[in-house]
C-alpha cells in the first residue's frame, strides 16, 4: 500500500504478502531495471575494449564494437545478471520476497572509471530481499551467486580448452580468447571480489553461516582466477 505523496513525509511503504506464491516470479519494473544494468555495464565493459585499443577502434569503429560489445554482453550477462537472477530463485525458493534493483549512480561510476583510468568497478545494483530470514537461508542465499559464477566459469574454461586445439586461424583464436575466455574471467573475478568478507558483500554472509561452506568457495574461485589469468599468459 502506498500512502499519499508529499515532500516532507517519509518514503512510500509497500505492503507484501507475507509469503509469495511458490515459483519465480518477475516484476516488469525488475526484469527493466535488470536489462538497464546488464547493458550499461556492458557499455562500461566496451569502454575498456576501446581505451585499450584505441587504434583499432578508431580504425573500424562499426566492426570493433559489432565484436566487443557482445563480448562484454557475455561477460556481463553471464557474470551479473545470471548471478543475481539465482539470489532471486534462491531467496524465493525460502518464500521470500526477492527483487532486483539497479543503482544508477554506481552504474555511471562505471562508466567515469572505465573511461578515465581503464579500470571497472562499480555496483549495478543487487537483488532486494524482504522476509523472515534465517542466518543459513541468507548463507545459501548469498553463496548462489558466486557459486552459480564457478559454475559458469568453470563450464566456459572446459570448453575453451576443447576448443583452443580445434581453431586454425589467428581470428578464430582471437574469437575464442574475447568471448569464452573474457567471460570465464569475468565470472571467476566476481565470484572471487563478491567472497570477501565484508558487508555487504556476499562472503560476509556466507562466512556468518558456515566457514567451511566459505573456505570452498573461496578457494575455487581462487583456483579459476589462477587458471583464467595463466592460461591468458599462454
Amino acid at each position: 500500500m502506498r500512502g499519499p505523496y508529499s515532500e516532507y513525509a517519509a518514503p512510500p511503504i509497500y505492503v507484501y504478502p507475507d509469503r509469495p506464491k511458490p515459483g519465480v516470479h518477475f516484476s516488469r519494473t525488475e526484469l527493466v531495471q535488470l536489462a538497464v544494468a546488464i547493458l550499461a555495464l556492458s557499455g562500461a565493459f566496451t569502454v575498456l575494449y576501446v581505451r585499450s585499443s584505441p587504434r583499432a577502434f578508431a580504425a573500424n569503429p562499426v566492426t570493433f564494437l559489432a565484436i566487443f560489445f557482445p563480448a562484454s554482453l557475455l561477460a556481463v550477462g553471464t557474470g551479473v545478471g545470471l548471478h543475481e537472477i539465482m539470489h532471486k530463485v534462491v531467496a524465493q525458493r525460502y518464500g521470500l520476497w526477492a527483487e532486483f534493483r539497479y543503482n544508477p549512480r554506481g552504474l555511471l561510476f562505471a562508466f567515469v572509471l572505465a573511461a578515465a583510468i581503464g579500470f571497472l568497478y562499480g555496483a549495478p545494483g543487487a537483488t532486494w530481499i524482504s522476509g523472515n530470514v534465517t542466518r543459513e537461508q541468507n548463507g545459501r542465499i548469498s553463496a548462489a551467486g558466486p557459486l552459480t559464477n564457478l559454475a559458469i566459469a568453470t563450464v566456459l574454461i572446459l570448453v575453451s580448452f576443447a576448443l583452443y586445439s580445434r581453431i586454425s586461424s589467428a581470428f578464430g583464436e582471437f574469437l575464442l580468447s574475447v568471448y569464452i575466455v573474457q567471460a570465464a574471467t569475468v565470472n571467476a573475478f566476481l565470484a572471487g571480489f563478491n567472497m570477501i568478507p565484508v558487508m555487504p558483500l556476499d562472503g560476509a554472509k556466507v562466512w556468518t553461516w558456515n566457514k567451511a561452506v566459505y573456505a570452498a568457495v573461496a578457494v575455487t574461485a581462487i583456483a579459476l582466477i589462477g587458471i583464467t589469468f595463466f592460461g591468458a599468459l599462454l
